[in-house]
């Protein structure tokens, strides 16, 4: 008897441990896409800054043709080629991100190998934000 209530026992601390590992699963694989879904209308906005700094290079140009000039106006146009690659690759990182992640297939895991590939997840998505924020903040402040 003592034995069957120790193994009832022990089915019942494993079933629950196993629930709490899938909730935090599903709650790090949420942050993940929390994070996925703040950063991704932001790629419209890269493209419209990018447009923007080519317009503003072409009006460089422009100026340089017509005889201005100026150390400055070089410098700037040196600026606005450099925030148009950091916002050409902190839309590459977004695109190489969505392409390489398995959502579906780290939840088909153990718990303890999903937690893991989320958190790597999280990790690089988190990166990935960070870029296009300060790429966006920089190239709106150049074009202020």
């Amino acid at each position: 008897m003592k034995t069957i209530l120790s193994a009832a026992l022990l089915f019942i601390v494993s079933l629950a441990a196993c629930n709490k590992s899938a909730e935090q699963v599903k709650e790090i694989e949420e942050e993940v896409m929390a994070i996925h879904d703040q950063v991704m209308p932001k790629m419209s906005d890269i493209m419209s800054l990018k447009k923007q700094l080519s317009a503003k290079m072409v009006e460089l140009d422009s100026l340089q043709q017509e005889g201005v000039s100026s150390t400055t106006l070089a410098e700037q146009k040196m600026k606005a080629m450099e925030l148009s690659q950091e916002l050409t690759t902190a839309d590459s990182l977004m695109m190489e991100w969505m392409y390489q992640y398995r959502g579906d297939s780290a939840k088909a895991l153990p718990a303890g190998d999903a937690l893991v590939y989320f958190r790597l997840e999280k990790d690089k998505i988190t990166d990935v934000q960070k870029r296009t924020n300060q790429s966006l903040e920089a190239a709106r402040d150049f074009l202020k």
